[in-house]
Order: C-alpha cells, then sequence, then structure tokens
C-alpha cells in the first residue's frame, strides 16, 4: 500500500515506476493485483489533491492603474 501523505509529485512518480513494472510483464499476478490496488489508491488521493489545488486557484486580474487583485476562478 502506498505510503500516506505523499506529495502530489511523489504520488505521481510513484504511479510511473508502478506502470513501469506493470508494462514490465515480469511481475507475477499476485504483485501485479497488489501494484493495481495501490496504483488505485493513489490514483483517489491524487485527484483528491488536485481538486483540492483547483480550489486554491487564484487568477491575477488587472485593474486600472496597473494594480492587481485576486479573485476566485468562476467555476
Amino acid at each position: 500500500m502506498p505510503k500516506k501523505n505523499l506529495s502530489l509529485e511523489d504520488s505521481f512518480k510513484r504511479l510511473d515506476k508502478i506502470l513501469s513494472e506493470l508494462e514490465s510483464g515480469e511481475v507475477d499476478l499476485e504483485k501485479s493485483i497488489g501494484l493495481f490496488e495501490e496504483a488505485m489508491v493513489l490514483s483517489e488521493d491524487c485527484q483528491k489533491q488536485l481538486n483540492a489545488l483547483e480550489k486554491r486557484v487564484k487568477v491575477l486580474v488587472e485593474k486600472g492603474g496597473g494594480d492587481y487583485i485576486e479573485e476566485d476562478i468562476q467555476e
């Protein structure tokens, strides 16, 4: 199972490593299933992290005089 509290970047790296292992064809069925389960958990965690980051994204909007203000992205 994946380590808890991996950064988004570390989760992507682990997913990439799992994919390489699965694509190699050198992993037995039992290990393949375990890797697949780990990948599914990591994928769900990545989606949650991306959703949280999306909510934090701000758009800089230029207003008169060269000043900038932050506004939430409209969904």
